[in-house]
């Protein structure tokens, strides 16, 4: 697989051939309806999931996947580690393929309150 296999919706951000950057839908999470936070995004970087963004580059060895929905709200299900930043792409088009297919669970990702319009809308783009 490759970023060019992306499913409709997806958009490559960043690949500076290092850390890749996917989101999805641009033109309706970004915009005046929902706040640009909620962007769901997908990472390919040797940052681990586990590390906060604000604590800057802690990279480890291995190369991770990690998906959010807004900032502190991780879709675990999504999420894998792997070895060689190739396979970590495919892993990251493989995830983009099910969070396009409705395959995950967006209202389980959060702990309390859901934003209901917000899932609402997902929905609605997806499966």
């Amino acid at each position: 697989m490759s970023l060019e296999e992306l499913p409709e919706g997806w958009v490559v951000w960043n690949d500076d051939g290092g850390r890749v950057v996917l989101v999805f839908r641009p033109d309706v999470f970004e915009g005046a309806t929902y706040d640009a936070a909620r962007l769901p995004t997908l990472y390919v970087s040797t940052r681990s999931p586990e590390v906060p963004m604000r604590r800057g580059d802690e990279s480890s060895d291995a190369w991770h996947v990690a998906c959010t929905l807004e900032p502190e709200v991780r879709v675990r299900a999504l999420e894998s580690t792997h070895e060689l930043r190739a396979d970590a792409v495919d892993a990251a088009v493989a995830a983009a393929r099910r969070f396009s297919r409705g395959d995950v669970d967006f209202e389980g990702v959060y702990a309390a309150n859901p934003p209901e319009a917000y899932l609402r809308r997902l929905a609605e783009l997806t499966g």
